[in-house]
Order: structure tokens, then sequence, then C-alpha cells
């Protein structure tokens, strides 16, 4: 095709449009070179012997890490809330958790009811510790949606605006309850997935640790509420149970991602007065640590699974002890007895691990025994 800009008689300003395309034309075209080659080489390896060992960082020494997501699970009126919210004022405050050493800083509490109750509880828990009421711990208005990512955005905007007026560094977010800060599908693992995706991005910003209380399902011995994908994405888990029996709070933590498994905790509910606005006292109540027991209360398996489990693993002490031998059973030869017995590998781990919680088993690394024996 004949080139019209080079014709006699062609407009100027055609000449120079030509002019101006081409060279913009081939301006584009490397400018997506670049783009290309910094993609390829933004991704990077490096050699394993260049991998430094770094200490855990504990935000409370031994049971919570630092940078983490984890979730405090329970049945209602277990002490959930009294637990995070005795963990959110040691922290603020710099003073230790019963004992454990914790890493001040700022902490933001997102509740998502029961301001007064949650008042008179802070009060009581300075009354007790002998404290002043934490100035780092900085508690919501109202419950935020974390399954929407712009409701999160906003959050996180206003943890940023105390942030920089005051020069805190925000340590510790709590979720108190994910109920009633979460309105997706608890048991859509896409919904619990959106859901961990903006805490990450909120642990990420500020690489604080964030803590979800949560309640336990019909079935406390599967662990929280809802679908799995939440115990998947997050770092630890804890489980807070109270005795009928004996009213002891007790905290057993469960997944521990990057640590080892720390001792569980008690503690006992006490009573203690505070003052309202008027000056008239009114009762509340702190956690006082106390020394830790297993329930008293005989604990059976629950459900097919866990009787199955059990039986079998009775039955492998018998074949053992038939051939006189002592019984030496690891946790590999139990589930694989399981899968012949037709329990699937994912319901063998389940009633595996509650047995263990349950006090019917002891696990110790990868052999398991009978407590009664």
């Amino acid at each position: 095709m004949a080139d019209i800009t080079k014709r006699p008689g062609a407009p100027a300003t055609m000449s120079r449009f030509a002019d101006e395309v081409e060279p913009a034309n081939a301006a584009v075209v490397e400018a997506q070179r670049p783009v290309r080659s910094r993609a390829a080489h933004s991704f990077k390896f490096l050699a394993a012997n260049q991998l430094p060992v770094k200490p855990i960082a504990w935000l409370v020494k031994d049971y919570l890490e630092s940078d983490t997501l984890a979730v405090l699970y329970g049945p209602p009126s277990a002490g959930k809330s009294f637990l995070a919210l005795d963990i959110s004022c040691c922290i603020a405050a710099g003073l230790s958790f019963h004992g454990h050493d914790v890493k001040p800083g700022a902490v933001f509490y997102i509740v998502g009811e029961g301001h007064g109750g949650l008042a008179r509880r802070i009060h009581a828990w300075a009354e007790h510790n002998r404290s002043v009421v934490p100035g780092s711990l900085f508690i919501s208005e109202t419950p935020a949606d974390f399954f929407d990512r712009d409701s999160a955005a906003r959050v996180a905007s206003a943890v940023d605006s105390i942030a920089i007026a005051t020069g805190v560094q925000p340590t510790l977010i709590v979720i108190d309850t994910m109920a009633r800060n979460f309105l997706g599908e608890e048991n859509s693992a896409t919904d619990i997935n959106h859901f961990v995706r903006n805490l990450d991005d909120m642990r990420r910003r500020w690489q604080a640790t964030v803590l979800i209380v949560h309640h336990s399902g019909k079935d406390h011995e599967r662990g929280a509420r809802g679908s799995v994908a939440l115990k998947c994405g997050v770092d630890a888990e804890y489980e807070v149970t109270c005795s009928a029996k004996d009213g002891m709070v007790r905290l057993t933590p469960g997944k521990m991602k990057d640590a080892l498994k720390p001792t569980p905790l008690a503690f006992e509910l006490e009573s203690v007065l505070v003052k309202d606005a008027f000056g008239h006292p009114v009762q509340s109540a702190v956690l006082r640590s106390v020394a830790y027991t297993a329930t008293s209360n005989p604990l059976q398996p629950q459900g097919k699974n866990q009787q199955r489990a059990l039986q079998v693993l009775k039955d492998m002490y018998s074949e053992a002890s038939e051939k006189g031998e002592a019984p030496d059973i690891t946790l590999d030869d139990w589930k694989k007895r399981l899968a012949e017995h037709g329990v699937t590998r994912n319901r063998a781990k389940e009633a595996c691990d509650s047995l263990a919680r349950r006090g019917i088993v002891s696990v110790d690394e990868s052999h398991v025994a009978l407590c009664t024996e």
C-alpha cells in the first residue's frame, strides 16, 4: 500500500501525525518488554544453607506467637472472652500473663456486643492486678464484617489513625466473636477463606497477631464451629472449657504450627467489686490462675468413629499381649488398622485426636497408648 504521507502535496499535519504515531507505537512495545522482564526476575530462590534460623517471636511466652492468626474457641459461657480480655489487658499494660512474659504494645479489641459488661471486666482486671486501665487498649464501638473487604479496610484505616496519632504499634487485634464480626456462611470454605484472607491482610500490615474468639460446634470434639477451612487457615488453635463440676476454666492448646504445644492452663473466676460512673459498687469477675488438673469426670468416647478407634486400639493391645509382647503401637499402625475397618483417613485422624484430648489415650510423638492400661 502506498504511503499517502509521502505523496506530493500531502498535508504537513498528516506527515507529522505519521512521524509521531510510529515512535509512540514503538515506545509501547518497548515499554511492555521491561514489564515482562521484571516479572520474570521477581521470583528468586535462596540456598537452604543461607536461611537464618530465627528464634520464635512470642507475644505471650510459650503460648501465643507474634505475627500469627489464632483462634480461641469453646462453648458458650466457658470463659473465652475472659481469657481474650485478660491477654489483651496484660499486653496493653506490659504485665505478664499469669507468669508468662508478654511483648507490650497496643491492642485493638473488636467487640460484637456487651460494652457495659466489658468495661466492668476491664476495671475489675485493673483492680485485681493493682494497675490502671491500660491506655493502649482500644475497644471498638461496633462490630465489623470481616467477610467484606471494604469493611475490613475501614477497620484497618481506623487502627492506622490511632497508631499514627498515638505513636503506638499494634501488636494484637482481637475479634470477639467471629459470629458477630462475620456475615458470611460459616460452613462455606470459600467464605471462610475470604474471612481469613482479610484478617491476614491486617496481620501483615503491622506484623500483629490476630486472635479470633469463636464458638465450638455441636460436637465440640471436632473443634471450632463451621468449615474446617478455619482450622487450616490459622497458625494456632486453643480450646476453652469450663467444668460444671469444679468450675475450673481450662485452656488447652491444640494446633501450634511452628512451635511445640505448651502445657494446658487452668483458672478460676474470682469476684471483684468495681464502682460505676456514679460511684456505686457493681460486681464483675477476673481469672485467677490455679494448678491444672485434668477434668475429674470419667470421659467416654463419643460417636461411632471414636468408639471404633478405641476398640481397635484395645484389640491391638490384646494381640500384643497374646504374643507376650509389650504394646508398642504407632499412630500410623493404628490409623492403618482403622482404614481396614472402613474409617476414612480424615475421620480416623479426628477420632484419634479426640480420644487424646479426652485423656482416653496418650500420644507421645509417633506412638499411642491407652491411659487406662
